[in-house]
């Protein structure tokens, strides 16, 4: 709970007796919130707490809560969360926001099945141990139907997935210095673009927010990882790339573990998936003309060569390479 609400820490009877007999009733008083008492129906008792901060001044009306740790998986956040957005559209309000921490799935998941469908990042909002961090934003109107937003991408299965020898999995927050070291090295830098790393702070960003964006998309991250050692050995990128079911794929090795086959093992991995859990119908991905590495890559995972696109990929120093295209097809909906 102390990870991602802004309490006191540690959380005292005198501050519980605080919020109950002061904070709470002086802001439904002030009518600046609607602090609840989450209570099961059945028992009675208390599983938690959620709160509907009203529209005060400039600040848009949003719900917050958390559930006692044996009480979740219950949808008790869920129903809350549709309850007090129903109360707020009855009396006049016309939109909603929950506001979250990044990496703040749990909550994130809650918010989508409540009918919240994400909005956006507000950049460098909250705190941490590191600094700063984003907020996503998840917004309801009163003119939105309310039902569930699904979620961009299927959930991966326990421990990723794993061929024995490699796994993927989402990446997180401690693959940073692995992640650093992949983007810094000078294989990874001549076949990008810029020819200059991200910063840190970027790098941060997106690992903070890598399951968020398997949630909400456009795009999902996997990290790679040696099933040996349990090392960091890589990035995949899947990410819906124009028509419907249409997917992009792209990767990067780190380079102690290049030359082992983990980029044909990674392709393969997330072909099946892709096509099984995640309905696309057609795979692409390309590289730069001179990178027969990634191409063999590629071949080797099963994707055809299906032609080159003149002066596609920038370089480093600003000129422009060719690219070589290559396209799996998902062999459920294959019409050949």
């Amino acid at each position: 709970m102390h990870t991602y609400l802004a309490v006191p820490n540690p959380y005292t009877p005198t501050d519980a007796a605080d919020f109950i007999r002061s904070i709470a009733p002086t802001e439904r008083f002030e009518g600046t919130g609607l602090e609840c008492a989450v209570v099961d129906r059945a028992s009675r008792s208390l599983v938690g707490s959620a709160t509907l901060r009203l529209p005060h001044r400039m600040r848009s009306p949003d719900i917050g809560y958390w559930i006692a740790p044996a009480a979740q998986g219950n949808g008790y956040a869920t129903e809350t969360t549709r309850a007090l957005a129903g109360w707020a559209f009855d009396h006049g309000v016309h939109r909603v926001e929950v506001r979250l921490d990044v990496r703040n799935i749990a909550s994130a998941r809650v918010a989508l099945a409540a009918g919240f469908g994400f909005e956006g990042i507000r950049r460098e909002v909250l705190r941490d141990e590191h600094g700063r961090v984003d907020m996503a934003v998840f917004v309801r109107t009163a003119t939105d139907s309310g039902a569930a937003v699904p979620p961009k991408f299927p959930g991966l299965p326990d421990g990723g997935l794993n061929d024995g020898v490699l796994a993927l999995r989402s990446p997180a927050p401690d693959d940073l210095d692995g992640f650093a070291e992949q983007e810094a090295d000078p294989l990874t830098l001549q076949t990008g673009f810029t020819g200059a790393a991200p910063s840190p702070t970027m790098m941060r960003r997106m690992l903070n927010r890598a399951r968020l964006d398997h949630l909400v998309g456009p795009g999902t991250y996997f990290a790679m990882v040696d099933v040996a050692s349990g090392e960091f050995a890589g990035s995949v990128r899947l990410r819906s790339s124009g028509p419907p079911n249409v997917g992009g794929i792209g990767y990067a090795v780190h380079p102690r573990f290049r030359g082992r086959g983990f980029t044909s093992r990674a392709l393969r991995l997330v072909s099946a998936w892709a096509f099984t859990e995640a309905g696309f119908a057609r795979l692409e991905l390309g590289a730069k003309t001179d990178n027969v590495a990634s191409q063999r890559a590629a071949e080797a995972a099963g994707f055809v060569r299906e032609g080159v696109w003149r002066s596609r990929l920038r370089d480093p120093d600003g000129t422009f390479s060719d690219e070589t295209r290559y396209a799996l097809i998902n062999p459920r909906r294959d019409r050949a």
